[in-house]
């Protein structure tokens, strides 16, 4: 997440009390996630940074963009925000949201960074550790750095775990530094 994320909570907690009450949050879920594409690419920058815009061109721009892919509640939150000038923040929005749903769903999105590829063993093992440590359903995302030298790195919400050979000699390192 970016430093808006204290800006983007109370739309993104908003927003999933929203989708809660009407069971809508995979609806609500695809629209913020084509809601942060948009806002995010490239080609939209210049329209969303240029002040000779209007914040309202700017909403109505994004939804002409979106078309029917967003109710009439996605729609007036493009708005809000728009009127706020907080549409840059559609991203961490989106970010919070998932997480407060996954929350609520006691499941939790874990990435685990290694310098060799875990075999699909490994993972499972490390997926089933994950999930009796932290109490709900681990989806488990593996990714290779070899810089770690060796050992992983495991974050889960807001657990980091860094088991890394390089983080462990960046420790060594300092200690005998002193």
């Amino acid at each position: 997440m970016t430093d808006f994320s204290t800006a983007a909570r109370p739309y993104a907690r908003a927003v999933y009390d929203l989708a809660s009450e009407k069971g809508t949050q995979d609806s609500w879920s695809d629209a913020l996630a084509n809601l942060a594409a948009v806002v995010s690419d490239d080609a939209m920058r210049p329209v969303l940074d240029d002040p000779e815009v209007g914040q309202q061109q700017k909403a109505e721009l994004i939804i002409r963009i979106l078309g029917d892919k967003l109710d009439q509640q996605q729609q007036n939150l493009v708005r809000l925000m728009a009127e706020n000038g907080r549409l840059k923040i559609m991203g961490d929005v989106q970010q919070q949201f998932e997480v407060a749903r996954a929350k609520a769903e006691n499941k939790v999105e874990a990435e685990v960074i290694s310098a060799y590829a875990l075999s699909d063993e490994q993972q499972q093992a490390l997926a089933d550790t994950l999930k009796n440590k932290l109490g709900c359903d681990v989806s488990l995302t593996a990714t290779v750095d070899e810089s770690l030298i060796g050992g992983v790195v495991i974050k889960a919400g807001d657990t980091i775990i860094d088991a890394s050979m390089k983080s462990q000699l960046e420790s060594l390192a300092l200690t005998l530094g002193r």
